[in-house]
């Protein structure tokens, strides 16, 4: 079974800091992504907030400190406003 939710955050990710899917694991950090700093953090929020039609917290955003978490509390989002 693949995880689409996952593939659509990690394409986000990917294309923010113009790296491939595949070096996104749920255990990246921001501290493995180069360029991954604080205004670089802030575009990849409204991007997945655009590209996932969500409203993310500022405690999401700021209290993620995994990809992996990142992936789950977004999905629980997505999951609590579905129609």
């Amino acid at each position: 079974m693949t995880d689409e939710f996952a593939k659509q955050v990690r394409r986000v990710i990917a294309e923010t800091f113009n790296i491939d899917d595949d070096e996104i694991t749920n255990q990246t950090t921001a501290d493995d992504v180069d360029g991954w700093d604080s205004l670089a953090h802030t575009i990849l929020m409204v991007r997945l907030q655009r590209n996932l039609k969500l409203t993310i917290p500022e405690s999401l955003a700021a209290n993620s400190q995994t990809v992996g978490a990142l992936i789950e509390g977004l999905r629980q989002l997505h999951e609590k406003n579905k129609p």
